[in-house]
């Protein structure tokens, strides 16, 4: 038999992964919480994210029980699970029908969140078909899975993937550079000249309620920056203490920055 203790945290771990669960399917009575922005849902992803691996945490640790409670728990965390999956699906399809109607598009960077949605579709079918008939599931209205399968193929249709558009600033300003290193004839007055140094980028940005976000219109500026100085995105990200998708989002407008990585891409701008 389990030590008091152990059987103790296992029972809050249980309690708090079916708070979660609940209040995840409350949310579904507001969706101006979670399908107001891109940024709002993806939060609300992630929390549906956390309560999955909560689940998994507690399903790993129910040996610990009697047989007669871990099996009654077992169905339990299967239905709960399977009630916030019916939730996702929804979410998914509320957020993207409210973007349309709104007529606004996906920030940069969202490819590849949409692609893993849509790979959720078959996760969840999959869960389905191992659990469904042990635990009386109801099934998702195929129509329902089609309609919001044909709302992310158009989504992503319309959407870029964060490294892609990287990828092409980088090979843009590359190219520049090349460009710019090509000999040409200079007029008259050149000679004997003083040759000028590029004006330093200014890193604009916008405050609000006390965050920074990029103008939007950063990535090339940066990668011009990074070209010039022999490094690449990621050896910028990793000076910053980010990874190259961080820092792409933030480049983009998309994700908010601290004072402190403002200064340094503003500093590494006017040095470049």
């Amino acid at each position: 038999m389990a030590a008091p203790t152990k059987l103790a945290q296992l029972n809050d771990l249980l309690n708090k992964a079916e708070l979660h669960g609940v209040a995840i399917i409350r949310r579904m009575a507001e969706p101006d919480t979670f399908a107001a922005s891109f940024d709002n849902f993806r939060s609300y992803i992630d929390e549906i994210d956390k309560f999955y691996v909560l689940v998994d945490l507690v399903e790993d640790q129910l040996p610990l029980f009697e047989p007669a409670r871990r099996d009654k728990l077992a169905h339990n965390l299967v239905n709960l699970r399977w009630q916030v999956c019916i939730v996702e699906v929804n979410a998914t399809r509320i957020f993207i029908l409210r973007v349309g109607e709104q007529g606004r598009s996906m920030p940069f960077g969202s490819r590849d969140f949409l692609l893993r949605r849509r790979d959720r579709l078959s996760d969840i079918a999959g869960f389905h078909d191992r659990f469904g008939e042990a635990h009386t599931l109801p099934r998702i209205e195929t129509e329902l899975v089609d309609t919001v399968r044909r709302l992310l193929d158009n989504a992503i249709g319309k959407s870029n993937s964060l490294p892609d558009l990287l990828a092409e600033a980088m090979q843009q300003s590359s190219q520049d550079l090349v460009a710019a290193a090509q000999p040409r004839l200079r007029a008259p007055s050149e000679f004997g000249g003083v040759t000028q140094k590029r004006k330093p980028v200014e890193f604009k940005v916008k405050i609000v309620y006390g965050s920074y976000y990029a103008d939007g219109v950063s990535v090339q500026a940066v990668a011009e920056a990074c070209a010039e100085s022999k490094m690449t995105l990621e050896d910028l990200a990793l000076k910053l203490g980010l990874n190259r998708t961080q820092l792409g989002l933030i480049l983009n407008g998309a994700d908010p920055m601290t004072k402190r990585i403002y200064d340094e891409l503003r500093d590494f701008l006017r040095k470049s």
